[in-house]
């Protein structure tokens, strides 16, 4: 908890450096992987260029969706929440978030979905860590009819 703004507290909650760089190192060494097995296949006349540059499209499309899932939450007192990712940072207000999803099968380890206006927002998290249940219950004071899955 930090003071800030006054009368604001702000909640901080930063995903372990260890799981988000895992998480990233796979998708560079998949990546690695498909690309050089791609180019190899080419070579050899299994495949056509077409078909290359459509898997290689899927692979691009993946790498930078996955710049997007954030790894730092931010709520203030009021709702007010800050999502920050690789690619972008999210400024939107708890009122504004109408379901927050946990990992699935019950997992401790996971993303946590942020239904949002228009668009959808994932968090890494390890869902039993105390900061992160601070955060989840600021949101849910900020927002009364805010609907948790899976927390």
């Amino acid at each position: 908890m930090k003071a800030s703004r006054g009368l604001k507290k702000s909640y901080i909650y930063q995903s372990p450096i260890i799981y988000v760089g895992l998480f990233y190192t796979l998708l560079v060494a998949w990546t690695v992987v498909c690309v050089s097995l791609l180019g190899h296949y080419i070579k050899s006349g299994w495949g056509s260029l077409g078909q290359f540059l459509m898997i290689a499209f899927i692979l691009v499309c993946t790498g930078y969706f996955s710049l997007g899932l954030h790894y730092r939450i931010r709520v203030e007192s009021d709702g007010d929440i800050q999502l920050t990712s690789l690619r972008r940072i999210i400024k939107v207000n708890a009122r504004n978030i109408g379901v927050v999803e946990g990992p699935r099968f019950g997992l401790p380890i996971g993303f946590i979905r942020f239904r949002l206006e228009r668009e959808k927002a994932y968090l890494f998290s390890v869902v039993t860590e105390r900061k992160l249940q601070e955060i989840l219950l600021v949101i849910s004071k900020a927002n009364p009819d805010i609907k948790f899955k899976s927390l």
